[in-house]
């Protein structure tokens, strides 16, 4: 028998339909029955039970009535002293709903809504010098989120977290997409699909997928912490378990009271397409503070001196390949300026490039000019031309030595009229012996994000920690790389990526964030040093990229030359960056995709779709343009002989007018694609 308390089951009555409801045991029952809570997403689709007992507090979820997770216990294991886990007892459950909107900076979505049900449950450990825990739970329409919270207490300071007791026992052996971790190569892997038994250690986002549900694990709000990996640790069953990401002596994390977690979340959709209208993971992400400055934060597009290098033609090195030269960096801000392009990028203008420079501790000067590149010269044609240059910071994962000059690169960038830099850890390990995606890195680019918004610089960022959402709070963190991108296809000596790479990897790490991929190649000849390589798609697909792969800053890939005089650039010309609503139309996971978004700042629309190796026939329905207007439709498609390993370059452009709720027939061929613009007409 059980009983509500009076407050708690007012508050059950009054708000079921975005529902939370709690029980304890009656005072005739043992100390050590469990007590119980439920938590309801606002539409209800989503139950979270949680229960505490002798043992530790364990959560379970469901979804429409399916279990998604069995009873997964929490909990937190230090360094020195025992776990805070069992022997827990509740002093308060607090309650909360919110439903409010916001507005970006730039994002998929001039205005987000932030619509959750709440539950904080603030417990003590029984007996002598007992610790206090606060674990908050929040349930979305598109998923849930829990974090730990530690107060300032007593018996509990400074702290080294030895483990994270978190489990996600999931109820089925889903069907996974995922990529190892603890890996020289971080997250730039091609996508692995499994049982979610055959597991070891993988890296988030998780996606899973089942009939009729998809699922992705991840974290938010990722600051003064470890990242979080999943590691498999039964054979049996199914059960995650959070592993924070160690230092280079195992230790977890260095933190001291008060501190808050991560949120750990958990998306969840009807299918895996719908997952991508999900705005879970910025929505748990604190606001950018009031008097911060914004008004250098521009999303846009770039070309640069960057693929010439990857397919061979140039190099970073100095000398008579060398790539980052006055004459060359003026031909792009030339082209650039012809065009809808706002900046260019120059990797290898600083010094310190020569030779294997990835081999070796780092020797580059952030400050300096390589020998063939004046920057200033450089800066004040691109200024002039309306053309903004990029800075470039290659650290050759050298985070002290960086940090030491880090201060003085962009005080010149501020100086030079630079607002924004492409950065880089190329490496296997950050100094020599630490992970890419531990605390050490994760607190080395916070201070990264700061100092260049204090300069008033834009971050792009490669080889890096992963995405969770942070851009929200620091709108100057534009996008990441932390993906196999582009440059596979350059120079990679497996020969590069297959072409369902990329209708994979919006459903697994699009989840996170914004992609730096870098599409828009247009010559798939270059085999001249590159014999083993091509680009696995049409260019068609290519075009697409830049609807269905988001980003704020968008590159350009290709020469200029190679784009010089193309009909089909005026799509790349056209497309923008800054959306003010995106909606995922179709898709499987590593087969096809379709998405549509609106230009923030005009009425037109823009639609891509990309498909696999197969050829494949879609219908999409109009339903997403403004009732009762009229479009003219410029379609940039596949050639009935388009092939990606025969003829990428088959293409054919297109022109007729639609309304809102027609229906059109596209035909992707292997390795495809189809990238379309609708002007409203007068």
């Amino acid at each position: 028998m059980t009983r509500f308390l009076p407050m708690l089951l007012l508050v059950m009555v009054g708000y079921c339909s975005s529902g939370w409801a709690a029980n304890t045991t009656a005072s005739t029952k043992t100390s050590d029955a469990p007590q119980q809570w439920q938590l309801q997403s606002p539409d209800q689709a989503l139950t979270l039970a949680l229960a505490l007992d002798g043992q530790a507090f364990s959560y379970q979820l469901s979804f429409k009535g399916r279990p998604v997770l069995k009873p997964s216990r929490l909990g937190m294991a230090f360094k020195d002293q025992p776990a805070l886990q069992a022997n827990l007892k509740v002093l308060k459950v607090t309650p909360r709903t919110n439903n409010t909107s916001w507005q970006p900076v730039w994002g998929q979505r001039a205005t987000i809504v932030d619509h959750f049900a709440e539950l904080v449950v603030d417990a003590i450990e029984t007996g002598t010098n007992p610790r206090q825990l606060q674990l908050i739970f929040r349930a979305y329409n598109d998923g849930i989120a829990f974090r730990y919270h530690l107060p300032a207490q007593p018996h509990l300071n400074k702290v080294v977290i030895s483990n994270e007791l978190t489990e996600f026992a999931f109820a089925r052996n889903f069907k996974a997409w995922w990529i190892p971790a603890y890996r020289n190569q971080r997250f730039e892997y091609q996508y692995l699909n499994s049982a979610l038994s055959s597991i070891d250690v993988a890296h988030t986002p998780l996606t899973l997928t089942d009939e009729g549900i998809a699922i992705a694990v991840h974290e938010a709000a990722l600051v003064n912490y470890a990242s979080m990996t999943l590691r498999n640790i039964t054979d049996n069953h199914i059960t995650l378990t959070a592993d924070l990401v160690p230092w280079a002596n195992g230790d977890k994390v260095y933190t001291q009271t008060p501190f808050s977690t991560p949120w750990r979340t958990i998306q969840v959709a009807d299918s895996e397409v719908a997952l991508l209208d999900s705005d879970l993971i910025l929505n748990l992400n604190e606001p950018p503070a009031k008097d911060v400055e914004l008004g250098y934060i521009k999303p846009g597009k770039y070309i640069g001196i960057w693929w010439e290098m990857h397919i061979g033609q140039k190099d970073w090195s100095p000398g008579p390949l060398q790539g980052a030269t006055t004459e060359r960096a003026l031909q792009y801000i030339d082209f650039a300026s012809q065009h809808d392009i706002d900046g260019v990028l120059v990797e290898g203008w600083n010094q310190g490039w020569e030779g294997e420079w990835w081999q070796r501790p780092p020797t580059f000067s952030f400050t300096k000019a390589v020998a063939g590149f004046d920057i200033n010269k450089v800066a004040a044609y691109a200024k002039a031309k309306g053309v903004r240059l990029i800075g470039h910071h290659e650290t050759a994962a050298g985070v002290q030595y960086y940090e030491q000059q880090m201060d003085e690169a962009f005080k010149l960038y501020q100086q030079l009229g630079v607002n924004s830099v492409k950065m880089g850890y190329v490496g296997t390990r950050v100094d020599q012996n630490q992970w890419h995606h531990g605390q050490y890195m994760v607190e080395h680019f916070g201070r990264v994000t700061e100092t260049a918004a204090r300069y008033g610089v834009m971050v792009n960022a490669h080889e890096t920690v992963k995405d969770t959402g942070l851009s929200r709070t620091y709108p100057n963190l534009m996008t990441r790389e932390c993906v196999r991108g582009m440059e596979y296809n350059g120079g990679s000596p497996d020969s590069g990526n297959l072409p369902n790479h990329t209708v994979i990897i919006p459903f697994t790490r699009g989840l996170a964030g914004p992609i730096d991929f870098t599409p828009g190649i247009f010559n798939f000849n270059y085999q001249q040093h590159r014999p083993n390589n091509r680009v696995p798609s049409t260019l068609a697909n290519q075009l697409a990229l830049y609807v269905t792969l988001y980003s704020p800053l968008q590159m350009a890939a290709d020469l200029p030359e190679n784009y010089q005089g193309h009909p089909a650039f005026a799509f790349i010309d056209a497309v923008p960056t800054d959306w003010q609503q995106s909606k995922a139309l179709q898709g499987k996971i590593g087969e096809y995709l379709v998405i549509a978004r609106q230009d923030k700042h005009s009425a037109n629309w823009y639609l891509g779709a990309t498909s696999n190796e197969q050829a494949r026939e879609l219908s999409v329905k109009l339903d997403f343009l403004k009732a009762g207007q009229s479009y003219q439709m410029i379609s940039y498609l596949d050639a009935p002989d388009a092939h990606w390993e025969t003829k990428p370059m088959a293409y054919q452009i297109t022109k007729s007018v639609v309304k809102a709720g027609s229906t059109i027939e596209l035909k992707l061929q292997p390795g495809g694609g189809a990238a379309i613009e609708f002007i409203p007409i007068q």
